[in-house]
């Protein structure tokens, strides 16, 4: 009887794995499956240190399942259908770090008469640089129009190329009809006299606010500027420049344009999204047509401004219930433990803050002071948040590492991701502090593509301007980079923003310190598996990896083989979002 004990066992044990198995055909079966292998071009995965490839790539619905030998895959998988890439190179699915919806969408559905030239789906405008032109373009847009009741929105003007605007000048192109100019930097606006009236913008409105946001707004000359824009005036121009009418057509526009430039996946941080526009960025941004995520990061400056007399925990609840504007789930979704911070002004419209002040003695401005800056990471820094600080001026980037350093010493943390938001200017000890304090950086490349050639003239002058946005030294001390568009400052092209960070060429041709430059493997790390890290994502995101979400993009041309001056010129064929895939109509 005892030596029948094991052949019983092995034969019970047997049936229980035939069991198992076919239990596991009925669910796979009863789930259906869609098996779809990726071969015939390159297939960059970026993992490891250097550029890897693989011949072929395995998709199960949503999630890649294998990476390899294309015979393995045909093998293994011999219902699967087959994605011939016809010599075309696929990439991880580009990311874009950060770009706001809500700006990029209402900006460009405007009249747009800025520096540089601007194309979109459907329009090019031509760039303008001078004074001259600009006044003559925006009084040639308001003869055309015929309502003279109408309002005229104009985004992109930049007083650095433009010169001098205010409520006078607008008033003689049209005394009757209201004019908005949105600044270059989207951090100002000037209105004319018709529309300040119209919004009831006078003395005993200012009245409302404390002396900060005061300081920020200039009734006479109808300027209006950092916090006088978030805390004061956006509430009273929101009805007008962000309509739901406007909002759809520049967010379906927006989400073309990302589309067509292969991104897969994007974050908002600071996100302001109106209760009225919610459903408009559910039925765009979550339908099965739009094929990227995106992700939304509270900001911190209303939470605090609004209940910080109330206490710590009210402006705790106050950030988590913004997160809860979306399911935890789905396409569309707030990062949990995570936040934003605005400290020094828009580099676009040179109000950072410098040590060394500015050429012209103008002063920059602060959006969040400094004891402001140390009080918010006093309540999220404890509860182990992500923090995330836009600063732009050395002298505000020396502010910020104090607090951080403060911070490390109270709460030592290991894996605090502190992230260097836009990062225009900085030295090299700042840096080496940095790497020491565990930061990591998302970078803006295209302040020295577009504004380098300009600020070395006027504000900062050519050391200052020339060392925009140092990369090559973050780089060698081994700190993560990403990179961003924060459209609509820049264009939201995430090949493009490598092209800008690795030749640090300007519009005019120029290559200020190309010592500074990142290198192309590090560029192409900074919108694929650098960019989700950055986000705590890099275990679904990125790369090509057995497991991940299946994102992928699909372009003309292998980057690493042609190399960084040419990385503007790829043409993306399409991509694959979630294992579905989507050609673009490039």
């Amino acid at each position: 009887m005892r030596q029948n004990i094991p052949k019983i066992f092995f034969l019970a044990f047997i049936t229980i794995l035939v069991a198992c198995n076919n239990k596991e055909k009925v669910i796979r079966k009863s789930i259906n499956l869609e098996q779809t292998i990726y071969y015939g071009g390159e297939i960059v995965t970026m993992e490891g240190k250097e550029a890897s490839t693989v011949e072929a790539v395995v998709t199960e619905n949503d999630k890649i399942t294998f990476t390899g030998k294309l015979a393995k895959a045909k093998e293994k998988y011999r219902n699967a259908k087959m994605h011939n890439l016809k010599g075309k190179t696929m990439f991880p699915g580009l990311i874009e770090q950060h770009l706001h919806p809500f700006l990029g969408a209402l900006t460009l559905v405007m009249n747009v008469i800025a520096p540089e030239p601007w194309e979109l789906p459907t329009k090019t405008w031509k760039g303008v640089s001078t004074p001259e032109d600009y006044i003559s373009t925006l009084t040639s847009i308001e003869k055309e129009m015929d309502d003279p009741n109408k309002i005229l929105m104009t985004w992109g003007y930049h007083n650095n190329f433009h010169g001098e605007m205010n409520r006078e000048i607008l008033d003689k192109i049209s005394d009757i009809r209201p004019i908005l100019v949105w600044h270059r930097s989207c951090h100002e606006f000037y209105l004319n006299t018709p529309l300040m009236k119209k919004l009831g913008l006078n003395n005993k409105w200012l009245s409302n606010f404390n002396d900060d946001v005061k300081a920020q707004i200039d009734l006479n000359t109808g300027h209006f500027y950092e916090a006088g824009v978030i805390i004061a005036l956006l509430p009273k121009i929101f009805p007008i420049i962000g309509t739901n009418e406007l909002m759809e057509k520049g967010l379906k526009q927006m989400v073309e344009i990302l589309h067509n430039n292969g991104v897969t996946a994007y974050n908002e941080p600071g996100a302001f999204i109106l209760p009225s526009h919610l459903p408009i960025y559910k039925a765009i941004l979550g339908a099965k047509s739009t094929p990227m995520y995106s992700f939304f990061i509270p900001g911190s400056k209303r939470p605090f401004f609004q209940h910080k007399k109330e206490g710590d925990e009210a402006v705790i609840k106050a950030v988590e219930k913004i997160t809860k504007t979306f399911p935890d789930t789905g396409k569309i979704r707030f990062f949990k433990n995570q936040i934003k911070i605005l400290f020094d002004g828009a580099i676009v419209s040179q109000l950072m803050m410098m040590k060394d002040g500015y050429l012209d003695g103008h002063s920059g401005e602060w959006i969040q002071n400094p004891q402001e800056i140390s009080d918010v990471f006093d309540i999220f820094w404890p509860l182990d948040y992500q923090i995330h600080v836009h600063v732009n001026g050395d002298k505000g980037l020396e502010e910020l590492l104090k607090v951080i350093e403060r911070k490390m010493k109270e709460y030592p943390r290991k894996d605090h991701r502190t992230t260097i938001v836009h990062f225009a200017n900085s030295n090299e000890e700042q840096i080496k502090k940095l790497a020491k304090l565990g930061c990591i950086v998302s970078a803006n490349p295209y302040y020295v593509t577009a504004f380098s050639d300009k600020y070395a003239k006027v504000g900062l002058g050519p050391e200052r301007a020339n060392a925009m946005v140092r990369l090559a030294s973050v780089e060698k001390l081994g700190i993560p980079i990403s990179l961003h568009s924060d459209l609509p400052i820049a264009p939201a092209n995430p090949l493009y923003l490598a092209w800008c960070a690795t030749t640090r060429e300007t519009l005019n041709g120029n290559h200020p310190r190309k010592d500074l430059a990142l290198s192309l493997h590090q560029a192409l790390r900074a919108i694929t598996i650098d960019a989700a890290q950055s986000w705590r994502m890099e275990n679904k995101l990125g790369s090509i990896k057995v497991g991940k979400i299946a994102n992928f993009t699909i372009m003309n041309k292998n980057p690493y083989k042609i190399g960084a001056e040419k990385l503007k010129n790829i043409k993306i064929w399409g991509t694959v979002f979630e294992g579905n895939v989507f050609p673009c109509n490039n």
